[in-house]
């Protein structure tokens, strides 16, 4: 599965990298697709559970270099973004949970590293090329997308998202229902 996914992912890099800049572009597809996953620890998280909060949702894999480079610079977002309410969600594609417990061992992260072993919610988000990155608002709605890695701590990104807070703040959580 590795191989096959590495040959969609660079065509898809090849076809799209060049027309999408590595700032976040407003994001105008249709509505936020469903995401539950379980994360390193076998614990299920759905996305309607971050209702309230601001979530950076990141499709990566342990074997593409961008993604590899630009987790460094989520974890610094994450430590700036400390006592706010935002999380990171980052969707590991296709591989076996002891490949990527060893890499975020590696990498020293702390953010949510969720499995999706079967691509489902890689078919369900339409993501065609790695890393991409979408950012949800408060209420849940996809607000800007990013095809490609980026520097999550550079000052455009953290005032985009910053700008996005005091909806986040204000917001009500909604009831999860199983």
């Amino acid at each position: 599965m590795k191989k096959m996914l590495a040959g969609f992912v660079l065509s898809g890099l090849v076809l799209f990298a060049p027309v999408h800049a590595r700032e976040l572009q407003e994001y105008k597809g249709s509505d936020t697709p469903p995401l539950a996953l379980k994360d390193l620890n076998g614990k299920t998280h759905d996305l309607k559970q971050y209702r309230g909060k601001i979530v950076l949702i990141n499709f990566w894999a342990t074997w593409c270099p961008p993604c590899r480079a630009e987790m460094p610079s989520m974890q610094r977002l994450k430590d700036k973004m400390a006592g706010k309410p935002f999380v990171i969600l980052a969707v590991d594609m296709g591989e076996t949970e002891a490949e990527v417990k060893a890499y975020i061992r590696q990498i020293k992260t702390d953010f949510t590293v969720l499995l999706d072993k079967d691509g489902r919610a890689l078919k369900t988000w339409k993501v065609f090329a790695f890393p991409t990155s979408y950012v949800v608002d408060a209420q849940g709605k996809i607000r800007y997308g990013l095809y490609g890695a980026s520097e999550w701590d550079a000052a455009d990104k953290i005032q985009k998202i910053t700008e996005m807070l005091p909806t986040a703040t204000s917001a009500k959580p909604s009831p999860v229902t199983p």
